[in-house]
């Protein structure tokens, strides 16, 4: 479905992204692992047209994304940045609804459909309960499901997302990835995104990469990039991994650099 194709990017004479080239097929729960800096939010911004690499690119069931148009585009594949500007007063209600832009006329004026979209999204997401207050006085936790809503009713086959859990408690991170789960599950859709944290990348994902220095040095099944040789050369750090004895997916497990002496 998504062919990523020796993708090179770079900033200020530091090549960031190297010959980097991955498939995301229909339906994957498709997670980015690495250290800081190693290139995971770049590739994302190029999955989604933000930035133009040097060389290389990115197909969408064959169709280069260099011919779409903006609109065509915008209802193909929807990106949640990590960290959007939620400063200007809106309520919940009106900050999903600019979701809906690719499908507004040219007054974007929302449509009786674009009312039914965002109506839909909110009782999938169940956040009637504070679709009404300011954007501002929510949790951090709710206002990621805010940020989520939005990427919703864009009505993508594909959702992007740039570190959804960070800055997250434990019980809002596994929230945000439940939710995440059931689109992927329940609604069909293609999830992409990047994740800091290796066991809910374990966990969740069906299929991941591990970036190491701008490229890809391991892609497959969880239970393949999640091996400690690869975890612990790419972190320069020491782990055990195991096996979740309920899910029997992979987690690691730290170990002491003072306990290991």
């Amino acid at each position: 479905m998504i062919k990523i194709e020796s993708i090179s990017v770079g900033y200020l004479n530091r090549e960031v992204l190297k010959n980097v080239s991955c498939n995301i097929d229909k339906k994957d729960f498709f997670g980015i692992i690495g250290k800081n800096g190693t290139g995971k939010s770049t590739l994302l911004k190029v999955l989604c047209s933000l930035i133009k690499p040097h060389s290389g690119n990115v197909f969408i069931n064959d169709e280069n994304v260099n011919s779409f148009s903006k609109k065509k585009f915008a209802r193909t594949i929807s990106f949640m940045p990590q960290r959007i500007d939620t400063s200007l007063s809106f309520t919940v209600f009106e900050f999903v609804m600019f979701g809906r832009y690719p499908y507004m006329n040219i007054f974007k004026i929302p449509s009786r459909a674009d009312y039914i979209a965002v109506e839909k999204v909110i009782d999938f997401l169940q956040i009637a309960t504070f679709v009404k207050r300011n954007i501002n006085e929510l949790s951090d936790g709710e206002k990621q499901i805010a940020l989520i809503a939005q990427v919703l009713v864009q009505e993508t086959d594909i959702v992007v997302f740039d570190e959804p859990t960070s800055h997250l408690d434990i019980g809002s991170q596994n929230d945000i990835l439940e939710i995440l789960r059931d689109l992927n599950e329940k609604c069909n859709k293609t999830v992409i995104l990047t994740l800091h944290d290796l066991n809910a990348a374990g966990e969740f994902c069906n299929k991941l990469v591990l970036m190491e220095d701008g490229s890809i040095c391991k892609q497959g099944t969880a239970e393949e990039v999640l091996n400690y040789k690869d975890i612990e050369r790419v972190y320069n750090t020491t782990v055990i991994v195991k096996t979740n004895p309920i899910s029997n997916r992979p987690y690691i497990i730290p170990v002491s650099k003072t306990r290991k002496r």
